[in-house]
């Protein structure tokens, strides 16, 4: 089989490097295609492609091919408008992402008009989106990309995110659809549907994580559901394999901690998450120096990937940041660094982060505080309802709150001990914890490139 994945950025690869890596060991052609101006290191690099190509010479990476429309200005608009529309439906639980989402797009201008009444009212209904879904079936497949096409002559293409701003992976699909070769949508990460972009062309099949997912899919974006295949997250696959690269107090002699006391340790969220996380783990700080020393847990602070973080403002003998810049769990190493944190963690705090995930997997009680400084990301983002839902992340009020059950916790209290493993069951690995998800997608994608149903899976 040749199996064709069109990424829309080289950092987006090792989301997929088990499906790939699975699919090449199988003996299968696959051809990676992404934008090739990434850099090869940092925690916005495509390291993990770049790994994956040292590993595997039978892999190729390939430079998008970049779609020069005749009317671009006009494609743009429409694909915008698109977007804006989709976060305004009456369905959408956070309309008031649109502007951000489509504020760098479109003028300021173009944007308060979308706001008047009568405009709203429209671009918000169902004929505005069956109007722009029609304009959108008149642009045109890039004649370049049926050519590649036709030269490769792949069985099926398999591409994502698909909802970002880049169009190239629409691109692809209109290519490979005019050409009756089936299309995969995949989603990337747990938030993109309701934070992202939509389908501008609807691929034939479209992979998502977990029933949660299919039913956002379905009533956001109007993906039919009997067109959406459950593969579970390929992406946290190395987290049920790992183990810890080294023992407790080697970690601790490393991260700056003292051993002989446990530490909680802080995820830090994305800027659009939280953009005063430093002075919310100030304060964290301050509530826990009431503690009494012979009780108080050292903090690590996690920095995230994407945003930087000055020692300098927090660090003291019992507060550490590590790592310092960040790290990406996207190679087997940043992962290894990332899993000892948590392995020898005693709790877990953040506001909204995919640590949250990662920490359920490794079975590790979660808190997190809901107040003014956190509704922005917690709230106001609607995929923080999944965690929600779930009930098994610890919620307080206020820090005297979080101070009470991080110390229950750290005593050995843990009363959402079982929401947590159903969290993983159902939202991670939904057809088994035994069962990897890469090993559910890769089946799923050959299920399709030989004219079945992803559910035919386990036939390959």
């Amino acid at each position: 089989m040749k199996i064709a994945f069109v990424l829309s950025q080289g950092k987006h690869y090792f989301y997929y490097d088990r499906v790939v890596r699975t699919l090449h060991a199988r003996g299968h052609v696959v051809r990676v295609i992404c934008p090739a101006n990434f850099s090869e290191d940092g925690n916005k690099s495509g390291r993990a492609l770049i790994n994956l190509l040292k590993d595997e010479s039978g892999v190729v990476l390939d430079d998008a091919i970049q779609t020069r429309h005749q009317n671009p200005y006009w494609v743009g608009l429409i694909r915008n408008l698109r977007d804006y529309a989709i976060f305004v439906r009456p369905e959408h639980p956070t309309p008031h992402l649109a502007p951000i989402w489509i504020g760098k797009e479109l003028s300021a201008k173009m944007l308060r008009r979308l706001e008047l009444p009568v405009l709203r009212s429209f671009i918000r209904s169902k004929i505005a989106r069956s109007l722009l879904e029609f304009l959108e079936s008149r642009i045109q497949p890039d004649v370049e990309i049926v050519k590649w096409l036709k030269n490769f002559q792949p069985q099926v293409i398999f591409a994502s995110p698909y909802v970002f701003r880049e169009d190239f992976e629409v691109e692809y699909t209109k290519a490979a659809q005019s050409l009756q070769i089936p299309v995969i949508a995949s989603l990337l990460s747990w938030d993109n549907l309701t934070s992202k972009g939509t389908y501008h062309t609807i691929p034939d099949w479209l992979f998502v994580w977990n029933q949660s997912l299919v039913a956002e899919a379905a009533q956001i974006h109007d993906i039919e559901p009997n067109r959406i295949f459950v593969t579970g997250a390929p992406v946290y696959d190395p987290w049920f394999d790992l183990s810890p690269s080294t023992n407790r107090a080697s970690f601790c002699a490393h991260a700056g901690l003292d051993p002989s006391k446990p530490y909680v340790l802080y995820l830090c969220s994305s800027k659009s998450i939280s953009d005063r996380e430093l002075d919310l783990i100030k304060m964290l700080i301050a509530h826990l120096q009431q503690v009494d020393e012979a009780q108080r847990p050292a903090l690590l602070v996690r920095p995230h990937p994407f945003k930087d973080m000055d020692a300098d403002e927090i660090e003291n003998d019992w507060v550490r940041i590590f790592p310092k810049g960040g790290q990406r769990p996207d190679t087997d190493e940043t992962r290894s660094t990332y899993y000892d944190s948590l392995y020898h963690s005693a709790a877990v705090i953040g506001v909204n982060t995919t640590g949250f995930l990662e920490s359920a997997i490794l079975d590790k009680p979660c808190l997190t505080i809901m107040n003014s400084l956190t509704n922005h990301g917690q709230e106001m983002r609607a995929h923080f309802k999944h965690l929600m839902d779930a009930e098994y992340i610890e919620v307080a009020k206020d820090f005297h709150e979080l101070m009470e059950r991080t110390m229950c916790v750290i005593s050995g209290t843990d009363d959402r001990r079982e929401n947590r493993r159903k969290f993983v069951r159902d939202f991670i690995r939904p057809h088994g914890l035994d069962i990897p998800a890469s090993e559910v997608m890769a089946g799923a994608i050959l299920a399709v490139a030989n004219g079945r149903e992803p559910s035919d899976w386990m036939k390959g």
